[in-house]
């Protein structure tokens, strides 16, 4: 009888520590680990960002802030509180975006000698363009700068282990992206 309610108590506890660790392993499987694919969301508006999410910032390391509808994509692409980023709409398929990009060159953040070859946009190297175009291009302030709109007919952005944030933070893509 003794040994029955030691390998009852035994079991009991092992099951309470087992429960515990599956607990704790999908609590923090939730907050710290890459989320599903974007191919896999429903149609609506996105944030993703290579780092999780900052206490009180509006994203961190760098972010893909995006509207999706069905199989396509209109969105950012870049640095939270920075001027570095470049508009991107396409289609999905997993984790990759393949389509066009938008980047607008102004006195505050010129392109200039961009490749005539695919380059990686960022740092991390997740955002690849080519095959580029001025397809407007107007008179800036009166120091004679120019804005030019710049379009990268070929984009691929490739977001896997990316952080899927609970809803997007930044500024809407709307706002910043005047195809």
């Amino acid at each position: 009888m003794l040994r029955t309610n030691n390998l009852l108590k035994d079991m009991a506890i092992a099951l309470l520590v087992m429960s515990s660790s599956l607990f704790v392993s999908s609590s923090i499987n939730s907050q710290n680990q890459p989320q599903q694919a974007i191919a896999a969301l429903g149609n609506g508006s996105y944030q993703f960002c290579s780092k999780p999410k900052p206490q009180k910032l509006d994203g961190a390391g760098v972010c893909f802030n995006f509207t999706k509808i069905g199989d396509r994509v209109d969105g950012y692409y870049g640095y939270p509180h920075s001027d570095d980023l470049i508009c991107l709409r396409g289609k999905v398929l997993g984790n990759t975006v393949a389509g066009e990009a938008l980047a607008v060159s102004w006195a505050g953040r010129e392109w200039t000698n961009i490749p005539k070859t695919e380059f990686k946009w960022d740092e991390e190297g997740h955002l690849d363009l080519n095959h580029y175009k001025i397809i407007r291009s107007s008179k800036g302030n009166d120091r004679g700068d120019r804005n030019e709109w710049i379009l990268f007919q070929q984009a691929t952005l490739d977001i896997a282990g990316f952080y899927r944030y609970s809803q997007p933070l930044m500024t809407s893509p709307s706002q910043l992206c005047q195809w």
